[in-house]
């Protein structure tokens, strides 16, 4: 999405290409004049490598996102420029300046930008037929939770902003898919707004997945909306059901509300996607049994587990930082998969061992039979997704 908004806010007199490496290969040839790069720490050192080609070429390049932000030196090394925080207020001035020759190191979006300020994105430029979901929708930025692990909340901070549900409604107007894909953080972080735009969206008869809080389950007016205006699916971070883990995970509950809660929101036939991580500090070798024993007995649609990865620019990073529990900044190993720190209570090769396991007894296909949904139109979905785990947990095995 950061790319076909970016497109959308360059004025006419720029000619724009638009490059997603995930579904296109980079023409490294491309006579551009300037090379805007986003990335996460995860793809920065990739990011590095793209940079260097095209500078190589006489190219200015910058570079923006959450690494950049929260990285700068280590980013100036490999660009001309950066930005740091979000583009909209700022993006026009970088522009300017780079047409009269004056392009400065550092531009910095020291307030966060106005929810309506937020446009629609070049989707026309994005090669969309090459996704499985051709474009995506944001609805908010920001989160109130605040958790030490997430870089997000770093980047988009813990208020929440909502843009114009006008805005998001003539979208979604123009979208042709069958499906719709919210990337809120927290689609119901405020709750009067996510009602009126669950309200709003009822017309339309789009059916639509979102992440969001298991705190929707605690509003039973904010559920049935929800349900009546497509909502097919949740991906919810639990994150853990090790409710001493409450320091680092801020929406944590313990698993018996989770449980409770869980079952009033299939009970309203929206499925539960849900994100577990392993290795906080509290966690012990009983962790992962406890995790599957919670997935299988609620029977979640979907679940995906992960280490915890103590991302650059987060309170996590820094507390790891200061007591010596980093092991490397090799970022491309930051990816949740990869362990990059010393867990605590919990051996490395353990983690890495029990988290594996959990994939594997998640998607046997006993457990895939046993945690079927109920309702008939949602089974197709279920068996694609769970097959994609399966196929994806033999491939982490091998590897």
């Amino acid at each position: 999405m950061s790319l076909a908004i970016l497109a959308s806010l360059t004025p006419d007199r720029f000619e724009v290409r638009v490059t997603d490496e995930l579904v296109d290969d980079i023409d490294f040839d491309y006579p551009a004049d300037l090379v805007a790069i986003s990335t996460n720490s995860t793809n920065a050192p990739r990011a590095y490598e793209v940079a260097k080609q095209f500078r190589e070429r006489g190219t200015k390049i910058i570079m923006g996102g959450i690494h950049p932000s929260v990285m700068p030196d280590e980013v100036l090394q490999h660009a001309d420029a950066l930005l740091i925080g979000e583009a909209e207020e700022i993006w026009q001035k970088i522009l300017d300046d780079f047409l009269s020759g004056n392009l400065e190191q550092i531009y910095r979006c020291t307030t966060y930008p106005a929810p309506e300020s937020i446009p629609s994105g070049r989707w026309d430029l994005i090669h969309q037929k090459r996704y499985y979901v051709p474009r995506t929708f944001q609805t908010s930025r920001g989160c109130p939770y605040g958790c030490s692990f997430c870089s997000s909340t770093q980047f988009f901070g813990t208020k929440q902003r909502c843009r114009p549900i006008g805005n998001i409604i003539s979208e979604l107007k123009a979208y042709k898919g069958r499906l719709a894909v919210f990337i809120d953080d927290n689609i119901v972080g405020n709750t009067m707004y996510a009602k009126e735009l669950f309200r709003a969206l009822k017309p339309l008869k789009q059916r639509w997945v979102a992440q969001s809080s298991i705190d929707i389950a605690q509003d039973n007016e904010l559920l049935r909306l929800a349900a009546e205006s497509g909502c097919a699916g949740l991906l919810i971070g639990f994150e853990s059901v090790n409710a001493r883990n409450s320091t680092d995970v801020k929406k944590l509950r313990k698993a018996e509300q989770y449980a409770e809660y869980v079952r009033e929101i299939r009970a309203a036939g929206i499925g539960v996607h849900g994100s577990f991580i392993f290795g906080f500090d509290h966690d012990t070798p009983d962790i992962f049994d406890s995790t599957i024993d919670f997935v299988m007995k609620n029977r979640l649609e979907v679940a995906n587990f992960c280490k915890l990865t103590p991302f650059p620019g987060t309170r996590l990073f820094e507390e790891m930082s200061a007591e010596g529990r980093i092991l490397h900044q090799n970022w491309e190993k930051y990816d949740r998969y990869h362990i990059v720190f010393k867990p605590k209570n919990i051996s490395a090769e353990e983690l890495h061992q029990k988290t594996l396991e959990a994939y594997m007894k998640t998607y046997s296909l006993g457990s895939i039979l046993k945690r079927m949904p109920p309702k008939l139109q949602n089974i197709l979905p279920y068996f694609a997704m769970n097959i994609s785990y399966r196929l994806g947990s033999k491939r982490l095995r091998r590897s």
